[in-house]
C-alpha cells in the first residue's frame, strides 16, 4: 500500500489564506480515470490530471497540466461532485444557490484563464442545465447505473429523481422527516437508497417510487453532527455500507443485507462517526488463508459469510500457480470524524489496512478508480490523499463474473416480475426444472384436481406448501406443528396429490393462476425430492432462526418479540437436511429460555441476537479498557473472551454458549451468555463468583461502581452488589412501565391503528444502586427499595409546568434530574397524552399554575429518591418562592415543619 498528498491540489489562494487550504467537500474520478474532479468551500470545482498523481516525471513536467479547468458558476459551497456513468457529464450542487448544474466538456473551446484568478483552463467545461427543485442545500447527487437517473437529496429533506437525458424532473420523495445527507443507487437500477438525519436508512423501489423498507435500529442513537452520511451499494448488489451507525457505544458502518433489509454486520473501528462509505466498483480474488486471519472471531466472520453464498462454484476458484483456493470479495473503504481511513474486505473481521490521522481534520468522500486499485479521500482540511493498493489487489474478478450475480436481482431483464430474495431464485428454478422433468398430462392433471377428498388438500400460495389432515389443522403458533404437517400427511392412502398454485403476471398487468400438482408417495416417512417439500421444510427450519435483530438494546426494547433459539446447524438448511449432521461437542440440551412459559412472564422483551463478535470499552485504572468476545458457530466450538488494555492482553477465557451483552468498570467485568447466564469476572480475569443462573436471556447489562443490573427478556430486573456478594433486587418485573392507556380516537378518524407501545430508551444505575429507566412516553421510572414499588419521577403530564425541560447539569453523577431533562428534551420522544393536555388546559387558565406547582414537589420527591442532594436545594428555594408567590399558607407551614424535624413532624 502507498499513501501520498499531493501538495499541488488544493482550493483556494494559499497566499492569500497564509498556507490554510480551503475545505473540500467532495472528490470523484472520471470514469477514464484520467480526471479528478473536486467541489470546495471556495464556490469552485476543479478538475485535475491524475498522471501527474502517479508518475514522478510528469508531476515535474511544465508540458503535462495539472489542473485542466476550475468552475465557478456556483455562489455557494460545493458539496457534492459526481461523474456520470458514461463519463459525459459532470454534475455539481451547492449549499446556497440550491441548484445542481449539469457540466459537458467543449471540445471546440480553445484555451483560456479563469476569471480574476491565475488558473489556466486547458479544458472547457460549459455548464448545460441548471436543475432547480430543492429549497435548501443539496447535499448528495447520483447518478444510476443504467444511465436512466440522476438523484439527488438535501436539507429540505426532499429526494428529486431527474431523468439523465432530458434532465427534466422525474419524481419528488418527500417521505423523510429530517435532513437527507446521503443517496445510492442499487447497481440493477431497481431500488434507490437514502440516508437521513431521522436516523433512518430507506429503500425507494423505482417502478413506483414507493417505500421498500426502512432500517432503523443501527441509527436510532446515532448522533446528529456529521455533515454527510454517505452510504455506498456492493458491485454485486447484495449489500449496503451505511454511515454514521452507532452498535452500543462504538460509532461503526452498518451492512445492510440485501435479501431481508436487515443489518447484522458492522464494521467497528472508529472512534468517531463515519461520514463517508465506498464499496470499490470491483470485486477480487484473494487466496482464503489471506482473507481470513487464525483467531476464533476471524474464522467465525469468514465461515459466516461462507454460508451466505453457498454456491461454491462462484465464489471460489483455484490459484492456477500456487493451487491454493481463491474467493471472490467485496472491498469497502471508510472514512470519518476521527481524521482516518479503513479499508474492509468481506470475510475478514478486521480491516485489511487503516490509515490513522491521514488529514488533519474530517473525511468527507471517498471515490475509488475505474479499475479499483486507487483510492482518493478528501478532507475538511484541503487536501486530498491517494491510496495505491495494487499490491493488495492482484486479481481483479471479470466483469461477467459480477453479471452473473446480478442476474439473480433481475439484472437485463425487463419486464419481468423479479424475485425478492436469491432463496425465492433457486426455488424457482428448481421448480421449473422438475416440472419439465415430471410434468403430469392433461388429464392426469384434471384428473388430480376434480379427486380427492378436500381434507388431503391444501393449495398453498407460491411455492411453499403443507399437508394437514382434516380432523387436525395445524396450529399456526406451534413452531413443531408446522414441522411435522411439512413433512408428513396423516392420510392413509398410498399418494396424496398436494396442488400449488403458480402466478404469472402479464405484460397487461393481469394475474394467471395456474395450478400445478405434485405427486407424493406416502409409503414410507421420507418425503420425494420435490421441491414443495424442500421449499416447505426450509420454511419450517428458518422459523427457528433468531429473532428478529433489536438494535441498541440498552436504548429502545420492543415489548414483543420471537425467540433468540439458534438454528440446529448454521449450515445451508438444505445440506442439513440430505445427510447426517457434523460431530459436535457434547453439551446440556437447555430449555429454551428466550421462549418462556405464559404463566412465568407478564412481557417478552426482544433478544439480543448473536453476532460473530463483540466489542466493549471502559475507562481502566490507567488506560481504556477493552472486552472482546468471539461467539462459535457450531456446537463443536466454543466462545473466546479476552480483555486487553494499551493492544495488549491481560487474560483471556473460553465459555460454553454465545456471549450477547457485556458490560464493566475498574471493580469487575461481566458477559451475559445465551444460555441465560452471567460470569463475573475481576480486573485481573478471576472469576469472581460462579455463573449467576436466570430465568431468561438478558437483554440489558449496566454497571456503577460496585452494581451489576440485569433485565432479563421476560422483563424482570436484577440489582446486585459485586463486591458484597448480595442482592439488592431480585425478580422486580418492568411490566407495569410499560402498560398505557389506550386513548380513543374520534368517530370520523379514519386511522383505527392503535397508539403505539412505550419502549425502554435507557437502563442506568445511580451511585446508590438505584435503577432508572426512560421510556419512550417522556416518563422516568426509578426503583424504590424501602417502597418496594416503581416511583414514576417524571411524566408527560407535567408538560404544562413552567419548569417543564428546566435543570441544569449534563451529568448523571452530580445532577440526575437535570441530566434527565436534557435527555428528554433532545431525544425527540412523544406521547400520545401530549395534545390531550393542551387542549386539557385551554379549557381551565388555572390548571397550569397548580400543575407547576405539583411538578416541583414531584422533583422534590424524587430528589430523595435520588439522592441528589445539590439539586434538592435548588428545588426547595424554587419551591419556597413559588408557595410565597401563590400566597400558601398551609403548605408553607407544613414545609417549614418538614425542615425542623420532629418533633414537629
Amino acid at each position: 500500500m502507498i499513501i501520498f498528498k499531493p501538495d499541488w491540489i488544493y482550493h483556494g489562494d494559499a497566499q492569500q489564506t497564509k498556507g490554510k487550504k480551503q475545505c473540500i467537500y467532495s472528490v470523484d474520478v472520471h470514469p477514464d480515470g484520467n480526471r479528478l474532479a473536486t467541489g470546495s468551500l471556495d464556490t469552485t470545482i476543479k478538475i485535475w490530471n491524475t498522471l501527474p498523481i502517479y508518475d514522478e516525471k510528469a508531476e515535474y513536467d511544465s508540458t503535462c497540466h495539472k489542473l485542466l479547468c476550475t468552475m465557478t458558476l456556483h455562489n455557494g459551497a460545493v458539496l457534492c461532485v459526481r461523474w456520470s456513468k458514461d463519463g459525459r457529464y459532470l454534475a455539481s450542487s451547492s449549499d446556497n444557490d440550491n441548484v445542481i448544474i449539469i457540466w459537458e466538456l467543449d471540445r471546440e473551446a480553445t484555451t483560456g484563464s479563469v476569471f480574476g484568478s491565475n488558473d489556466v483552463n486547458h479544458e472547457t467545461w460549459r455548464a448545460v442545465k441548471y436543475l432547480r427543485g430543492h429549497n435548501s442545500d443539496v447535499q448528495d447527487l447520483a447518478w444510476s447505473h443504467n444511465h436512466q437517473y440522476l438523484a439527488s437529496c438535501g436539507v429540505d429533506g426532499f429526494i428529486i429523481i431527474w431523468d439523465a437525458r432530458t434532465f427534466e424532473q422525474v419524481h419528488k420523495i418527500d417521505q423523510h422527516t429530517g435532513f437527507v445527507k446521503g443517496i445510492t443507487w442499487d447497481p440493477v437500477s431497481k431500488y434507490l437508497a437514502s440516508q437521513s438525519d431521522d436516523k433512518k436508512v430507506k429503500i425507494w423501489r423505482t417502478s413506483d417510487w414507493q417505500e421498500e423498507a426502512e432500517i432503523e435500529g443501527p441509527f436510532y442513537n446515532a448522533p446528529g453532527t456529521t455533515f454527510f452520511s454517505r452510504l455506498s451499494w456492493s458491485p454485486e448488489g447484495s449489500h449496503i455500507a451505511a454511515a454514521n451507525a452507532v452498535n452500543g457505544s462504538q460509532c461503526v458502518a452498518a451492512i445492510i443485507n440485501r435479501d431481508h433489509w436487515e443489518s447484522d454486520v458492522s464494521l467497528v473501528g472508529h472512534a468517531m462517526p463515519v461520514e463517508v462509505t465506498a464499496f470499490n466498483p470491483k470485486m477480487f480474488y484473494v487466496h482464503r488463508e489471506e482473507s481470513s486471519n487464525e483467531d476464533d472471531g476471524d474464522e467465525s466472520d469468514r465461515e459466516e459469510k461462507k454460508d451466505d453464498k453457498p454456491a461454491d462454484e462462484d465464489t471460489v476458484m483455484k490459484d492456477t500457480e500456487t493451487d491454493r483456493p481463491l474467493e471472490l470479495v467485496d472491498v469497502c473503504a471508510l472514512g470519518g470524524q476521527d481524521r482516518g481511513i479503513s479499508i474492509w474486505m468481506t470475510g475478514r473481521s478486521r480491516p485489511m489496512c487503516v490509515a490513522r490521522d491521514l488529514f488533519e481534520n474530517n473525511v468527507y468522500d471517498l471515490s475509488w478508480t475505474p479499475d479499483g486499485t486507487t483510492l482518493y479521500a478528501c478532507s475538511q482540511d484541503g487536501s486530498v490523499a491517494c491510496i495505491e493498493l495494487k499490491n493488495e489487489m492482484k486479481q481483479p474478478a471479470d466483469h461477467q463474473d459480477v453479471l452473473q450475480r446480478l442476474e439473480q436481482y433481475g439484472y437485463g431483464r425487463k419486464h419481468t416480475m423479479l424475485p425478492e430474495t436469491p432463496s425465492q431464485l433457486d426455488l424457482e428454478g428448481q421448480q421449473e426444472q422438475e416440472d419439465l422433468q415430471a410434468r403430469p398430462s392433461t388429464s392426469q392433471r384434471l384428473e388430480s384436481l376434480m379427486s380427492g377428498s378436500q381434507s388431503d388438500i391444501r393449495i398453498g400460495a407460491g411455492s411453499s406448501s403443507m399437508e394437514v389432515d382434516g380432523d387436525q389443522p395445524a396450529s399456526r403458533d406451534s413452531v413443531a406443528d408446522i414441522t411435522n404437517t411439512s413433512s408428513f400427511s396423516s392420510s392413509s392412502s398410498p399418494s396424496t396429490t398436494i396442488l400449488e398454485q403458480k402466478v404469472t403476471v402479464t405484460k397487461d398487468g393481469k394475474r394467471r393462476i395456474q395450478p400445478v400438482a405434485v405427486v407424493k408417495s406416502l409409503a414410507s416417512n421420507e418425503p420425494t425430492s420435490s421441491a414443495a417439500a424442500s421449499s416447505s421444510r426450509t420454511t419450517a427450519l428458518e422459523t427457528l432462526d433468531h429473532a428478529s435483530p433489536v438494535a441498541n438494546l440498552r436504548y429502545d426494547i420492543p415489548s414483543l418479540a420471537r425467540g433468540n433459539r439458534r438454528r440446529p446447524d448454521d449450515d445451508d438448511p438444505l445440506l442439513s437436511l440430505n445427510g447426517p449432521p457434523p460431530a459436535s461437542r457434547f453439551c446440556p440440551a437447555w430449555l429454551d429460555a428466550a421462549v418462556p412459559p405464559p404463566t412465568a412472564s407478564q412481557i417478552h422483551l426482544g433478544a439480543p441476537k448473536v453476532k460473530s463478535s463483540l466489542l466493549y470499552r471502559f475507562d481502566g485504572d490507567s488506560q481504556t479498557a477493552v472486552i472482546e468476545s468471539h461467539n462459535p458457530r457450531s456446537g463443536s466450538e466454543c466462545a473466546k473472551v479476552l480483555l486487553s488494555k494499551g493492544g495488549k492482553m491481560v487474560w483471556k477465557d473460553y465459555l460454553p454458549h454465545a456471549v450477547l451483552l457485556m458490560t464493566g468498570n475498574r471493580q469487575f467485568s461481566v458477559v451475559g451468555c445465551e444460555d441465560a447466564t452471567i460470569v463475573v469476572y475481576s480486573p485481573a480475569g478471576r472469576r469472581l463468583l460462579p455463573p449467576i443462573v436466570l430465568e431468561s436471556t438478558p437483554v440489558v447489562l449496566n454497571c456503577k461502581n460496585e452494581w451489576l443490573l440485569c433485565l432479563t427478556e421476560t422483563g424482570l430486573l436484577y440489582t446486585w452488589n459485586i463486591l458484597k456478594q448480595t442482592c439488592s433486587l431480585a425478580d422486580v418485573s418492568v411490566a407495569p412501565l410499560l402498560r398505557v392507556a389506550q386513548l380513543m380516537k374520534p368517530e370520523d378518524d379514519e386511522d383505527d391503528q392503535p397508539q403505539p407501545s412505550p419502549s425502554l430508551k435507557d437502563v442506568r444505575l445511580q451511585d446508590n444502586g438505584t435503577p432508572l429507566i426512560v421510556t419512550s412516553y417522556h416518563q422516568v421510572f426509578a426503583y424504590s427499595q424501602p417502597m418496594r414499588s416503581w416511583l414514576r419521577i417524571s411524566d408527560a403530564w407535567f408538560i404544562l409546568s413552567e419548569f417543564w425541560g428546566s435543570g441544569h447539569g449534563d451529568t448523571l453523577e452530580n445532577h440526575p434530574l437535570g441530566w434527565l431533562s436534557s435527555a428528554l428534551s433532545k431525544s425527540g420522544a412523544t406521547d400520545p397524552t401530549h395534545d390531550c393536555i393542551k387542549s386539557l388546559a385551554n379549557l381551565d387558565s388555572q390548571m397550569a399554575g397548580t400543575i407547576t406547582l405539583s411538578h416541583i414537589e414531584n422533583q422534590l420527591a424524587a430528589c430523595m429518591v435520588l439522592g441528589s442532594a445539590k439539586e434538592y436545594k435548588d428545588w426547595m428555594k424554587i419551591y419556597a418562592r413559588r408557595l410565597s408567590e401563590e400566597n400558601a399558607h398551609a403548605k408553607v407551614q407544613e414545609l417549614c415543619q418538614w425542615l425542623v424535624g420532629p418533633p414537629f413532624m
